[in-house]
């Protein structure tokens, strides 16, 4: 069995040298953006509650993370600066783009999710100095997660058919346990705790709980659930664009958006049949039995989310 979610990992600097973070990698489509919401709007209560938060908007800011692809990172000195003045609180970042991004090379290659995630995540803790850090990630259904994923680049734009996005990826051999077990193993990991997709927002108060211990939990925000583009918008799209390539990509797509909005009448893309779908999610389940078995990693469950008392 995994260890047990009642007893988070210190996230706190335990002496002068050591920097112990909790790091929230995503994975991306896993409504990681509206748990980053609730974070930001709930900053100033977090801080009082001796808990600091860094999210995308300070990393890819004025507060940026080094490159992580290529060579060792310098150490960034502002956000270590940062650490500093926040050196009694817990350090809490979320950053989906540690592991990748949803571009076709960095998502998913061969039998692998997020190809490059290890060394990439090796590098940052490296610049950072971080001998103890506790990932935390949320995963999904494979083929759903790679629909999603393939649905965000068509909306920057890049409108390859999903049969293109997927040509160097084996969908069905994809565990996340194997993404997982490569995180597990960069030095300076301590712990990798997972929960469901497909369980949010109910997993939500257990994963604030193991995050940021008990009696830290904040309010979400209501969830505005992100409606997805339909296949006669993204040809609409694609057809503007074709026309006159000068034009802004996001202005193109919110207009074909508005113009035939994902319905009955607009489907979205739908690119695998049901029985594939259904085997898939059966391995999905095999899978998170294997997460749930594997060392250093917790893998938190509806059950426990409904047990925690509120606070």
């Amino acid at each position: 069995m995994g260890s047990s979610p009642s007893a988070p990992a210190s996230l706190e600097r335990t002496g002068a040298s050591r920097l112990t973070l909790s790091i929230h990698i995503g994975a991306h489509k896993t409504a990681t953006s509206h748990l980053q919401h609730g974070f930001s709007k709930a900053r100033g209560i977090l801080r009082k509650k001796s808990v600091a938060y860094f999210g995308p908007e300070l990393l890819r800011g004025k507060l940026r993370l080094p490159s992580l692809a290529g060579k060792a990172a310098n150490p960034p000195a502002d956000l270590l600066a940062a650490f500093e003045r926040n050196r009694m609180c817990r350090l809490v970042l979320s950053e989906e783009n540690i592991l990748g991004t949803t571009r076709a090379d960095l998502v998913a290659r061969g039998a692998r999710f997020y190809p490059e995630a290890a060394p990439r995540l090796s590098r940052l803790l490296q610049a950072l100095g971080c001998e103890d850090a506790t990932l935390y990630l949320s995963i999904r259904a494979p083929l759903s997660f790679l629909t999603s994923a393939h649905g965000q680049q068509q909306n920057a734009g890049r409108f390859d058919p999903i049969e293109s996005y997927l040509s160097q990826v084996q969908p069905d051999r994809l565990r996340w346990s194997e993404l997982v077990q490569r995180l597990a193993y960069v030095p300076g990991v301590t712990r990798v705790v997972v929960w469901r997709y497909e369980d949010y927002p109910d997993i939500v108060p257990l994963v604030l709980d193991t995050m940021l211990g008990r009696g830290r939990r904040f309010d979400l925000p209501a969830r505005k659930r992100l409606v997805g583009t339909s296949v006669r918008a993204l040809e609409h799209a694609r057809a503007a664009l074709a026309y006159d390539p000068a034009r802004n990509v996001t202005e193109v797509i919110r207009e074909a958006r508005g113009l035939y909005p994902k319905s009955d009448e607009f489907p979205g893309p739908a690119p695998f049949e049901a029985a594939r779908l259904q085997d898939d999610m059966a391995r999905y389940e095999a899978d998170c039995k294997e997460l749930d078995a594997m060392p250093k990693v917790t893998l938190l469950r509806l059950s426990e989310a409904d047990a925690t008392p509120d606070t």
